[in-house]
């Protein structure tokens, strides 16, 4: 049985032009090499399966090369090139600083770099997972790293850079590699799977590319395992069914039925989703992309950051036009706030079923009420002049009248590729084509739909205190009663004007005018500021336009404080005046 390699290890890159979405970093290790500006020491950070130990493998058998090709690239035909690919070179020594992280280890690398290389230029040490190096290692690897004999050259490789220390970060060239873009991913498997003769879909190899997450070695493995289950046909089912991923198809239509409003159908959909047995922060974090990609469709110059294959792209594009970008602003903060309150909720379900019952209100929002107006009372009414004991009285409101809801401007029908429909996407329609509508299962409007502002009933309820013509007569104790009403209405965070009214008790005079002796002017400033406030609410609750209100400053004196020594001494001299004879007496001397 032939043995089997895996493609990660099969497709390494063994020549700097065949490195996937490294170019600059390429460029400069060329550079370097044609110029012969080769530092003593390189450091390669970057992510998981990025290429960073490739790229010191090819850096280390290019420099040893004997017959470098013009564009930078080793010959593959030298000793020194024939030794690398066959494993037996003894001028490259890589190292697993995990296992050599003692300072002992350290002591005897530093005692090998001073045996030069038997046969060609330099002799390289790649050091993988760098970080791993305790800090005694480190100090003692100073000092060779700074200042190696001229043959040795190090390469160091880490995916946590900030773990080493600051005195071996100067002493070394930094290379950042950066993750690998899903196209470029996408590309590398299609040409993978040529060779292996893999038919596959592209929208299949674009799941594998985003569940890698811009690691080429991870994409390559999950490609493995993928070809293992499912043969020679890569399809897009398969891929989503083995990896256990939600498929574009349950995102279109969960955005469909939010955009036109279907509760019901959108909590069928959630609770499907759920006994497939999908996380809800997944469900949460694949809902959020879908509504930033279709944000992205809004402007064509934004479409190019969407990371989906063509026939995916349109897609998007087709129900991004039959939204607004009101919506989607609503909606990402939403789903941003819900994602935010998930890990902390007790009852993660229902914050999940909320969060889509106000998706679907701003969707289809609720036609708002518009209530008839009504007069104010007057001195004509009948009811008002048969109880003259009461200030005022408000008939019944007249029925409030609703206007018809407008159809939508833009209908929420949209045309996918038959592609798509054949992949089971639903599309979407708008809530009126719908057998039911889902925001008339709930009175959710002005607390699910914020964008929807429920009438003030205080506008057309609450009269105007100016027109108020009954001037009833009232006593001091109403008064006060009023006063400490008054005071309890006021807000809790307002803490020193209430204190400030409590420590007063407001005094009437004969012209109805209200006294309010305060202790000093900060006070008085604080009331007066709320003055009309407190006249509007006196005369609408005792019925009384001619209420005035004025404010008392209280006269009180307070003796002197001596604060000198001399002073209090001859306080104390004014009170005891014996006190100065035992002094004179026991001839004291005092330092005033």
């Amino acid at each position: 049985m032939e043995n089997f390699i895996v493609s990660a290890r099969k497709y390494r890159p063994a020549t700097f032009d065949s490195v996937v979405g490294q170019h600059s970093i390429v460029q400069t290790l060329k550079n370097a090499i044609r110029t012969n500006q080769i530092a003593q020491a390189f450091l390669f950070t970057g992510p998981r399966g990025v290429g960073k130990t490739t790229c010191a493998r090819i850096f280390a058998k290019i420099i040893n090369c004997e017959n470098l090709r013009p564009d930078i690239e080793p010959c593959n035909e030298c000793e020194s090139c024939m030794s690398f690919n066959n494993n037996t070179s003894f001028n490259i020594i890589e190292l697993d600083a995990a296992s050599n992280s003692q300072v002992d280890q350290m002591r005897n690398l530093i005692d090998q770099v001073r045996i030069p290389p038997q046969h060609g230029k330099y002799k390289v040490y790649i050091i993988d997972e760098v970080h791993m190096l305790s800090s005694q290692a480190f100090n003692a690897f100073l000092k060779t790293l700074e200042e190696p004999p001229p043959y040795v050259k190090f390469i160091l490789a880490t995916t946590e850079k900030h773990k080493i220390i600051a005195t071996i970060l100067s002493r070394c060239q930094i290379y950042d590699f950066k993750r690998i873009t899903v196209d470029d991913i996408v590309a590398h498997l299609k040409f993978v799977s040529t060779q292996e003769a893999v038919e596959a879909e592209p929208e299949a190899l674009h799941v594998i590319a985003l569940k890698a997450d811009g690691a080429m070695r991870d994409s390559l493995s999950i490609f493995d395992q993928l070809v293992t289950y499912s043969g020679k046909q890569l399809t897009y089912a398969k891929v989503i069914e083995s990896l256990n991923v939600l498929g574009y198809e349950d995102y279109f239509s969960m955005a469909g039925f939010l955009m036109s409003g279907k509760i019901t159908e959108a909590l069928l959909l959630l609770n499907d989703i759920i006994e497939r047995g999908f996380e809800g922060q997944s469900f949460l974090n694949g809902l959020g992309e879908h509504f930033r990609n279709l944000w992205l469709c809004k402007d064509p110059a934004s479409v190019k950051l969407l990371e989906a294959s063509a026939l995916i792209r349109q897609m998007f594009t087709d129900q991004s036009a039959a939204c607004s970008l009101h919506f989607l602003y609503k909606a990402l903060n939403l789903i941003n706030q819900c994602d935010i309150n998930y890990r902390t909720s007790n009852n993660r379900r229902l914050l999940l079923e909320i969060t889509l019952i106000n998706l679907c209100n701003i969707g289809s929002p609720i036609p708002e009420e518009k209530p008839t107006a009504v007069p104010p009372p007057s001195p004509k009414n009948p009811s008002l002049a048969k109880s003259p004991d009461i200030a005022y009285q408000t008939p019944p409101p007249a029925p409030l009248k609703v206007d018809e809801p407008s159809p939508p401007k833009d209908p929420v029908n949209i045309k996918l590729p038959a592609a798509a429909t054949q992949a089971g996407v639903t599309t979407a329609r708008p809530a009126s084509q719908s057998g039911t509508s889902g925001h008339n299962m709930l009175n959710l409007k002005g607390i699910i739909n914020p964008a929807v502002e429920k009438p003030k009933e205080e506008e057309f309820l609450k009269p105007d205190p100016d027109k108020i013509e009954v001037n009833l007569d009232f006593t001091e104790e109403e008064l006060v009663q009023k006063w400490n009403l008054f005071i309890d209405s006021l807000d809790e965070t307002n803490l020193p004007l209430i204190q400030a009214l409590k420590g007063s008790i407001p005094r009437l005079t004969e012209d109805k005018t209200v006294e309010l002796e305060v202790i000093n002017l900060i006070i008085e400033k604080d009331i007066l500021d709320q003055k009309e406030q407190i006249l509007e609410f006196l005369r609408r609750e005792l019925s009384n336009r001619k209420i005035r209100f004025k404010t008392i400053l209280e006269q009180t004196q307070t003796p002197g404080k001596a604060y000198a020594p001399k002073d209090k001494y001859q306080q104390m001299v004014e009170k005891k005046p014996e006190l100065a004879e035992l002094i004179k007496r026991l001839d004291l001397e005092l330092d005033l």
